[in-house]
């Protein structure tokens, strides 16, 4: 099924029914600008890219990749660790 480009212009968007969500479900991209989620963002499968979440927290269950990471990581779980030997040799041997 081919669907044709189309263009919304709008400032917000809000659900018919007040109690219920918006549901986008051909997918949507915001290719300028930002995305700005006011409550909880549930996205149940697919691959979210974003270039900078400025939030207070992330739950992941998953794969998770980025260019890096800022913080303590204190209360990450389940992240496969090597011995202290393997990291010094993976040190000297650069």
């Amino acid at each position: 099924m081919t669907v044709p480009n189309s263009k919304i212009s709008v400032d917000s968007i809000e659900a018919y029914d007040p109690a219920g969500p918006v549901t986008v479900s051909m997918g949507a991209s915001v290719t300028s600008g930002s995305f700005t989620v006011n409550g909880n963002a549930d996205f149940p499968t697919g691959i979210v890219t974003a270039t900078q979440h400025s939030g207070t927290s992330v739950n992941i269950s998953g794969i998770l990749t980025a260019a890096s990471f800022v913080g303590s990581a204190a209360n990450m779980s389940s992240l496969p660790v090597i011995s202290d030997g393997k990291a010094i040799a993976f040190t000297i041997l650069g």
